[in-house]
């Protein structure tokens, strides 16, 4: 009876399920990062189509139309560094506040929703190039985002069951991520298509090499697997970016 009542003072505790653990840990990871996606794109729903467009706001293509832009589309525009630094304060607070339960996923998914304000800007001008006929597709920002997922996931699947390591790219993908800031801040100066589509092609080769990295990350360090938000951040980061670059390959401009 004193067995059965208090096995841990008899020897007799049993062995976690790790594999159960994994696999209820995951399931929060991507249900989180699921979800991060959706406020994004509610948030860029909400700069594309929620406000009057007034004579104030135009957009003029390179083709030399003259459109309307959304107020909020505009704005982030017009403010383009004060957009950028919200939108990583965003990313800063949702870390910070990551281990605080309740707060984090508050703020997860509030980060998410700036990022959608913060990329409007993005799809706004790939919608207009499509509208004219100088997007590489008829639809570059629904073919960016389904091709980003395709990558993702498929990138993601291969990670799990091949159960490889590839932390030894952490080095290579982080100087990687210093060479094409530098080239993309450069971008803003020289105008060439050339020089605009090999930045984006090395962004989407990079970013894949992150999804590998933080999935493997994901899979084999304790202390990412007690951090579900911190994952997802990450996680959300890589597909933001990977979309980002192949919306700008689509657009080519």
């Amino acid at each position: 009876m004193q067995d059965a009542q208090f096995p841990e003072f008899f020897g007799q505790v049993q062995p976690r399920d790790e594999g159960a653990e994994q696999l209820a840990f995951l399931k929060k990871v991507y249900s989180l990062l699921t979800l991060t996606i959706l406020f994004a794109m509610a948030g860029a729903c909400c700069a594309l189509y929620v406000g009057t467009s007034t004579s104030e706001y135009v957009y003029q293509s390179p083709s030399g139309a003259i459109v309307l832009m959304p107020p909020m589309v505009a704005f982030v525009s017009r403010y383009i560094f004060l957009a950028l630094i919200v939108f990583l304060g965003s990313v800063w607070g949702a870390n910070h506040v990551r281990a605080i339960p309740g707060v984090n996923v508050a703020a997860l998914f509030g980060m998410g929703f700036i990022s959608g304000l913060f990329v409007a800007p993005a799809i706004f001008i790939a919608q207009r190039a499509a509208s004219a006929g100088e997007s590489l597709t008829p639809d570059p920002v629904r073919d960016a985002f389904i091709l980003a997922v395709c990558a993702f996931s498929g990138l993601t699947l291969y990670v799990m069951v091949s159960k490889k390591d590839f932390s030894y790219l952490r080095g290579t993908l982080w100087s990687g991520f210093w060479v094409v800031l530098g080239a993309s801040i450069l971008g803003f100066f020289v105008e060439s298509s050339a020089f605009s589509l090999a930045i984006a092609g090395a962004g989407v080769m990079l970013f894949c090499g992150f999804i590998l990295y933080d999935t493997s990350r994901l899979l084999r360090n304790e202390d990412t697997r007690r951090d579900a938000v911190g994952a997802a951040i990450s996680l959300f980061l890589d597909f933001l970016n990977l979309f980002l670059f192949l919306l700008r390959i689509f657009r080519r401009n």
